[in-house]
């Protein structure tokens, strides 16, 4: 017995139809969490390089997003992330992380992502090491995830206590 294209689109719609669309055609939960690490591997490289390329990381779409910890620091869209950069390219210092702890969680084709590190900033008179915590929301494009929202934040040291 042999399959028809027809059989194979009926049997494609009826997983649709029953909500097992999504998870039979989202890659394997392990691999997914792989590309997920490995998104957050190439942006912090591209970032030391200071490499326009990271403009490639990003989701193309006018909703993607990018928060700063500093405040003003947004931009929505691929034009207002390349002029984010474009900002931050030009400053004395250069930017990179340091990850203690990344969790990721995948479901589907969205991926959600919580790290806890540093910031590193090194420029000319040294370095300095700031708490960062990064928040983020990826999603498959072709065969890499790509950032649809990147919300970094620092968190307040609380006060020596007298």
């Amino acid at each position: 017995m042999g399959f028809s294209t027809r059989n194979l689109a009926a049997g494609a719609a009826l997983l649709m139809i029953f909500g097992l669309g999504p998870q039979a055609i989202a890659p394997p939960r392990s691999s997914a969490e792989r590309g997920v690490r490995l998104a957050l591997i190439r942006l912090n490289g591209l970032l030391a390089r200071r490499d326009t390329a990271i403009l490639d990381e990003f989701v193309a779409a006018d909703d993607t997003l990018m928060i700063g910890a500093e405040v003003g620091e947004r931009a929505q869209g691929l034009a207002q992330i390349a002029e984010a950069f474009q900002r931050m390219f030009q400053a004395p210092e250069t930017i990179s992380f340091v990850w203690r702890e990344v969790d990721v969680a995948v479901h589907s084709d969205v991926a959600w992502l919580h790290a806890d590190g540093q910031i590193v900033l090194r420029g000319d008179s040294g370095e300095r090491r700031l708490p960062y915590r990064l928040a983020g929301v990826l999603e498959p494009q072709g065969p890499r995830w790509k950032w649809r929202l990147f919300q970094g934040s620092q968190p307040v040291q609380p006060a020596a206590s007298a």
